[in-house]
């Protein structure tokens, strides 16, 4: 049995991945701190002993619940926000290769927003937070199998929306 851990490193231990996923099931980092906030207040006040072995999937599951349980944006919210264009500008190209750039990251957030929440929801958590499988199927309540089958489906809609071949990764 592990021995007893105190709420502070419980919070410093998980609190990343926490609000990782309520940003993912919210679309908006408001409602994700709200959400993580939440959630390790009802962990804190649940009855019994945090059992530091299972700890992250309890927190990822009161996550769960209260994203659906409270109001949600029928669609994410993908922007592409000036840290990534910068990031695309600062590349040694040209004017027309930078355009490109642009032009392919709105297609990529048009595409990335168009797709069903379930999909968008692996696919972020595997191309942009870099989970496995099994962390994804444990943060999302699913099957590792299910997971495979979201992130396939995820990557032939992103190609027919965008063109390209899309493996997965940020």
């Amino acid at each position: 049995m592990a021995p007893p851990i105190t709420f502070a490193e419980l919070y410093r231990q998980h609190a990343d991945a926490v609000f990782r996923l309520a940003w993912i099931l919210t679309g908006d980092r408001s409602d994700a701190e709200d959400l993580t906030s939440e959630a390790f207040a009802r962990a804190l006040a649940g009855e019994g002993r945090i059992v530091q072995d299972t700890v992250r999937s309890y927190l990822y599951a009161i996550v769960r619940n209260l994203a659906t349980s409270r109001l949600r944006r029928p669609v994410v919210e993908v922007p592409a926000g000036e840290e990534v264009l910068d990031t695309a500008a600062d590349l040694d190209a040209g004017p027309e290769a930078r355009a490109g750039m642009r032009q392919r990251l709105v297609q990529a957030s048009a595409a990335l927003a168009a797709l069903r929440e379930p999909e968008r929801q692996v696919l972020l958590l595997c191309g942009v937070h870099g989970l496995g499988n099994a962390e994804i199927a444990d943060a999302l309540g699913l099957t590792v199998g299910n997971v495979r089958v979201r992130l396939h489906r995820a990557r032939q809609q992103l190609n027919k929306l965008v063109g390209d071949t899309y493996d997965g990764t940020a």
